[in-house]
């Protein structure tokens, strides 16, 4: 399997994370996007230009991340990371849609603010981004009990997406008036899985 992933993205990151709790990371040949025209997209492989895109053996290609996700979670006929239950998976997909959608907004509110042009930024389109982040954090705390203690795919979003905003957005101290959250995620990011994939630094 060949996955194409960037360590600085938070999407990629679940997927390396999940690759890793299966115990499937060694299967895996990683392969960097093209990043000398983001506007073009940065990996061909991938019709949305997107990463992470995984090729199987076969040649055959899948995306997105929850797709890649779920396909590795379910080799060797052992899913552990998503619920076989169909209501303890609609919880668990809730969770993930919640953390999911919280870092897709942080990550387009970096690019509102970083990577566009200076005349195609929008100031109060990345206030809107700004503020559902901030709804989906006071969420996460209010609920944070219901998931403390789990590793699944919600838990991983979760985990990958604080991680993101400590990355990017550091100066923003999302840990602030959520105490709880804060706790929570500093157990959850000394697993291996967690500590294996830290974004590197610059």
């Amino acid at each position: 399997m060949k996955l194409c992933y960037s360590p600085t993205s938070p999407f990629a990151r679940k997927v390396v994370v999940t690759a890793i709790e299966k115990g499937l990371r060694d299967q895996i040949e990683f392969t960097q996007p093209d990043l000398s025209d983001v506007f073009k997209g940065i990996n061909p492989r991938n019709p949305l230009g997107k990463i992470p895109s995984l090729e199987l053996a076969n040649g055959e290609v899948l995306f997105d991340s929850i797709v890649i996700a779920e396909y590795l979670d379910g080799k060797e006929g052992k899913p552990t990371l998503f619920p076989s239950d169909v209501n303890e998976k609609a919880k668990v997909m809730t969770l993930h849609a919640l953390a999911n959608g919280m870092t897709d907004a942080a990550f387009s509110r970096r690019w509102g603010e970083t990577m566009l042009p200076e005349g195609e930024r929008s100031p109060s389109w990345n206030a809107r981004l700004g503020l559902a982040v901030e709804n989906s954090l006071y969420a996460l705390e209010a609920m944070v009990d219901s998931f403390s203690g789990k590793v699944d795919i919600g838990t991983i979003a979760v985990g990958c997406g604080l991680g993101y905003l400590d990355f990017r957005f550091a100066e923003d101290n999302w840990r602030s008036g959520r105490q709880k959250l804060a706790q929570w995620y500093e157990e959850f990011a000394q697993r291996p899985s967690m500590r294996d994939t830290v974004p590197p630094e610059g």
